[in-house]
């Protein structure tokens, strides 16, 4: 199955892109989607971690299991005042 993968932010600037296209397994879930993403993109690994995750724009835990054509949004951490 294929998913869209927006960044933003921090994680926009260590992958080096806006966005990226991953083919994952039928079944698969968000955490394979973000393995997949720090094995191609080394220097989000050190990132992913703390990024949460939005399926289809809404915020979801990284547990949720994926359908061909879904677009993941992956968002750092923010603070503010």
């Amino acid at each position: 199955m294929d998913i869209r993968v927006r960044f933003f932010a921090t994680l926009r600037d260590a992958a080096g892109q806006d966005e990226s296209w991953l083919a994952l397994e039928p079944g698969a879930r968000g955490v394979d989607a973000k393995a997949t993403l720090a094995a191609r993109h080394p220097r989000l690994a050190g990132l992913i971690g703390s990024a949460r995750l939005a399926v289809n724009r809404e915020y979801r835990p990284w547990e949720t299991p994926l359908r061909d054509g879904d677009e993941l949004g992956l968002i750092p951490p923010v603070s503010g005042g």
